[in-house]
């Protein structure tokens, strides 16, 4: 990180969010292109997520006893003339627009599969429903936050799957197999280990237990030079959580189970010039490889 700041090719716009430059952005785009293969390899059936989720949807969700300690949310100046023009003519107009800020309508998302459940609400599905979105998602983890690691705002990629158990099931194993097959392209040192969620509420810091014993969250591991692991894709077993809360059936009348498997892809960028360097001479030729089968992304140079 420190070779990254002295070179201009990162730099911090606050804690946790963070700017990119140079070789070090084609490297980013290219893993960010063999994700996005390896999602569509599972599924072709790709949204756009929205940059924003609703409040009743985080609601719906459970999420104010769950991560609530997370939260981001988006609001916006007045309208009104004399409220603009007070701040156009304050000597801090930044810091006046900043006390000025109407409330929160909406929430920016702290993941991508919210919407996805949201979307189909109260309604039934007749086949296992797979599909796949990037979008940037907001996690603000307090002092903790640090570009790249534990950015606030990061990009992730998920893959969905709506259906039976077993639809579940067989999207997480094959996701566990193709994440850990691309780490390795990579000349990533990985592991699969057993995790759980950070729950907030006494109320729902259960279900976390529960989410070991039953093994259903795994994370596939990088660790720093001196072991510090950090998850850089997770295997999530919703069960019929969210198939509850959003009233989504299968065709037999029971709730429909939900799993979900996500990259984050600055984690992935970390890892790969934590293991190779920040020069891009010494990137893996899986990288290489990937680039000559996407020129789109541009050729890699300082």
């Amino acid at each position: 990180m420190r070779r990254l700041r002295e070179s201009g090719s990162l730099w911090d716009v606050a804690p946790g969010i963070s700017g990119l430059r140079g070789s070090v952005v084609t490297l980013r785009r290219q893993i960010e292109d063999a994700l996005t293969d390896l999602a569509r390899a599972e599924t072709p059936n790709e949204w756009f997520a929205p940059t924003g989720v609703s409040f009743e949807t985080l609601e719906r969700a459970k999420y104010f006893s769950s991560f609530p300690q997370w939260l981001t949310t988006a609001s916006h100046l007045s309208g009104d003339e004399a409220t603009l023009q007070a701040i156009a003519s304050s000597e801090s107009p930044g810091r006046s627009a900043r006390a000025t800020c109407g409330a929160a309508e909406i929430a920016l998302p702290p993941a991508v599969c919210y919407n996805t459940y949201a979307a189909h609400a109260d309604s039934t599905i007749d086949a296992p429903l797979l599909m796949t979105a990037q979008g940037t998602c907001w996690r603000h983890e307090g002092e903790h936050r640090s570009a790249l690691e534990r950015a606030w705002a990061f990009t992730m990629r998920e893959i969905v799957c709506l259906g039976a158990e077993w639809d579940v099931k067989t999207l997480l194993d094959r996701g566990v197999e193709r994440a850990s097959s691309l780490a390795a392209r990579f000349g990533l040192e990985t592991e699969i280990v057993v995790a759980s969620d950070p729950f907030f509420a006494p109320s729902a810091r259960g279900r976390a237990a529960l989410q070991r014993i039953k093994g259903l969250k795994h994370e596939l591991t990088f660790r720093f030079p001196d072991g510090r692991p950090l998850a850089i894709a997770s295997f999530n077993d919703h069960e019929k959580f969210f198939g509850d809360a959003f009233a989504i059936s299968l065709a037999d009348g029971t709730s429909a189970s939900s799993g979900c498997v996500a990259f984050g892809l600055e984690r992935w960028l970390l890892a790969v010039l934590v293991t190779h360097g920040v020069n891009p001479a010494d990137w893996p030729l899986a990288v290489h490889a990937h680039a000559a089968l996407h020129p789109h992304s541009g050729a890699i140079g300082i």
